[in-house]
């Protein structure tokens, strides 16, 4: 079994652990099937292993925790700073002036900065989380956790009718649903896939970083709820009480959903930390 048809094999195999790959690989060679009956043993194989993976907790959380939880608040995070971002660079690129929201540009400046950095944190904290938990099935939680934060956030709109979609044919919307083509998409992604490719790796963090980590993440969620405050405050002085500005509370909860693995690593990395003490 030589050609194309091996090469398919071979990488259809790394679905398999490294040491089953082998011997499964040596097993087809060895075999008189014909690549089409091997290649469909070899997916029979992938899927009975893939569907064991799921017989733990730790995927699912993965998939409910992070791509569910996390993700969704995440998306409308990364969509509000892609609009902020993009009416402001519009303004000044066209006009060379200020888009008014309602507060100073160094205050537009602080917040938009602000909410870059947690960002970056949040996303690569949820990826580190993600592949920690997930193990060979992240390919699946990775999917779709990226398809959520990528696209929840518009489709929602897009449903409720508050986004018209002028072009609807298919290439640039599957670009668009796909694609990380915005600059808040790109800084998630990068931060999330380094995150996800370290928590395969190394499965938990030292109680050090974990603290450290759980620390940026806290004073960045209190920073972006505070400096979020600040058009609340301002669209309730211009329309004179009658827009009542979004409470603390509601405003810090998407923050903290999208940074809550943070607490998780920090208890994994506590337990840890423990179990080598009383050995």
């Amino acid at each position: 079994m030589m050609g194309r048809g091996w090469w398919l094999l071979c990488v259809l195999a790394r679905g398999l652990e490294p040491a089953e790959r082998k011997v499964v690989l040596g097993d087809l060679a060895e075999s008189d099937e014909g690549v089409g009956a091997a290649t469909c043993d070899l997916l029979g194989l992938i899927v009975r292993r893939q569907a064991g993976l799921w017989t733990v907790w730790r995927p699912w959380l993965a998939l409910l925790g992070i791509s569910g939880l996390a993700g969704v608040p995440l998306s409308r995070i990364a969509f509000s700073l892609n609009v902020d971002l993009g009416q402001q660079l519009m303004a000044y690129l066209k006009y060379g002036v200020h888009f008014e929201t309602g507060v100073t540009p160094r205050q537009d400046m602080a917040f938009l900065l602000c909410l870059a950095v947690a960002l970056l944190f949040w996303s690569w904290t949820c990826g580190f989380v993600l592949g920690s938990l997930s193990g060979r099935a992240v390919w699946l939680t990775w999917f779709v956790f990226y398809l959520i934060v990528q696209d929840s956030a518009w489709a929602r709109l897009v449903l409720s009718g508050n986004i018209i979609v002028r072009d609807r044919r298919p290439l640039p919307l599957l670009m668009a649903a796909i694609l990380p083509l915005s600059i808040a998409t790109f800084l998630f992604s990068l931060s999330a896939l380094c995150g996800m490719y370290l928590g395969v790796r190394r499965r938990a963090l030292p109680l050090r970083p974990a603290y450290l980590l759980a620390s940026a993440i806290t004073i960045l969620t209190i920073l972006a709820t505070w400096t979020s405050g600040w058009y609340e405050t301002a669209h309730e002085i211009w329309s004179g009480g009658a827009w009542r500005g979004v409470s603390w509370p509601k405003r810090q909860l998407p923050f903290v959903l999208a940074g809550w693995p943070a607490a998780y690593l920090l208890a994994t990395a506590c337990r840890h930390t423990k179990e080598r003490e009383t050995i």
